[in-house]
């Protein structure tokens, strides 16, 4: 199944093709400003590069966030719009969800980090990987970077932008915790989109919305996690 995935969450603009597990086309281009131009400019590069026409792809991956509120929304609205246009699925894929991927080869527990670009706050959730797969296994985190690296009591990864992960954790001490660096990716969203689509299972276009985590989900996911350890 040929999947196009995009992620406008983050400071690049990411796009990508899949045919199942094999990857066509990927590209992240830099998005100072998020426009639905440059971003449908952007696929029909991708599009172009792969030699595929908008009519080939067979369904649409799109990047939920959280991340820059307004980049997340446009894309989402450009996933949208191509769905409707082509009447081909769409599914949205957690950002987070997306993040945790690249270390699905990894046993140890696995965090995704995305700076809330306030302060030391960030977003994040934690993942197990089973058969290639990556399963949240609590709720969504939003809130100080240091609270939420005081709780882990296990290995685990942590995986995201490895600048930003320096800036807002610089006293990288602890044995247990190792960075895998990753930006949102296109191929990924993309891939995350096929599963669920080769299975059926899609989301309604017009009902389609970003993700958006408040920092009250911060207090419910320390206080159910602190229980358990």
């Amino acid at each position: 199944m040929i999947v196009l995935g995009i992620d406008t969450s983050a400071y690049a603009n990411a796009v990508g093709l899949v045919d199942g597990k094999k990857v066509l086309a990927n590209s992240q281009c830099e998005a100072r400003t998020n426009s639905l131009e440059k971003i449908v400019s952007h696929i029909n590069l991708v599009l172009k590069g792969a030699g595929l026409t908008l009519g080939e792809v067979q369904g649409f991956g799109v990047g939920l966030g959280p991340g820059s509120w307004t980049g997340v929304r446009v894309g989402v609205t450009v996933g949208k719009v191509l769905a409707f246009s082509t009447e081909k699925p769409v599914a949205g894929v957690p950002t987070l969800a997306a993040l945790a991927y690249h270390a699905r080869e990894e046993s140890s527990l696995i965090c995704p980090v995305i700076s809330t670009g306030a302060g030391d706050t960030v977003y994040a959730a934690f993942y197990r990987s089973q058969a290639g797969a990556v399963t949240r296994t609590g709720e969504y985190y939003v809130g100080d970077i240091q609270k939420l690296i005081g709780m882990i009591r296990e290995p685990t990864v942590l995986v995201g932008d490895e600048s930003q992960l320096c800036n807002l954790w610089p006293h990288q001490a602890q044995d247990n915790i190792k960075i895998v660096p990753a930006v949102p990716d296109g191929s990924v969203v993309a891939r995350l989109a096929a599963i669920r689509l080769e299975a059926g299972d899609s989301d309604d276009a017009l009902s389609l919305a970003p993700l958006y985590l408040k920092e009250s989900t911060a207090r419910a996911f320390l206080g159910r996690y602190a229980s358990k350890n």
